[in-house]
């Protein structure tokens, strides 16, 4: 072997070996600090179960057309941004007659689903929000006020939107 092709293998074991190390770093010390880069930027967060999903076709602004549903969230509870009783968030996906469309980086919401959502203000004149950071926007929540999936906690996200400085 040649000395180059020792040091480029050596620099990728060290590489995997470090990335691992930051993964359970993660892990063991609560949400990933993404959760506070986004509650930074988001306008709104509340914890919300929703109560109605109403989908049609639209077209983006790249002239695409495409099916969005408008859901209808009561809100729990607040994290950021003035108290409201609900809110409205438009989501690309959902089914329009027998036709659905899924986007594969956000969920399909149902009623009574529960999330916590980090929410941006919608173009002028319009009343709905959109997710912030478009996935990182809708954290789905189990039975166990756990996010769908992982370790993380409500409790946990609450902490992390404190700590971005809201």
């Amino acid at each position: 072997m040649n000395i180059r092709y020792i040091r480029v293998l050596k620099t990728a074991l060290l590489a995997g070996a470090s990335c691992g190390a930051v993964a359970v770093l993660t892990a063991q010390m609560g949400p990933p600090v993404g959760i506070q880069a986004n509650a930074k930027g988001a306008a709104k967060i509340v914890v919300a179960t929703v109560v109605g999903v109403e989908s049609r076709f639209d077209i983006n602004p790249f002239g695409d057309q495409l099916i969005v549903s408008e859901v209808a969230l009561r809100v729990d509870e607040t994290l950021k941004g003035p108290p409201v009783p609900s809110v409205s968030v438009l989501v690309e996906g959902g089914t329009v007659g027998d036709l659905t469309m899924d986007v594969s980086d956000l969920p399909s919401l149902q009623p009574q689903e529960r999330a916590v959502f980090f929410l941006g203000e919608g173009p002028p004149g319009d009343p709905t929000y959109r997710p912030h950071g478009r996935n990182l926007g809708i954290l789905t929540l189990d039975a166990t006020d756990h996010i769908a999936g992982s370790d993380v906690t409500l409790d946990d996200v609450r902490r992390a939107v404190r700590e971005s400085g809201r």
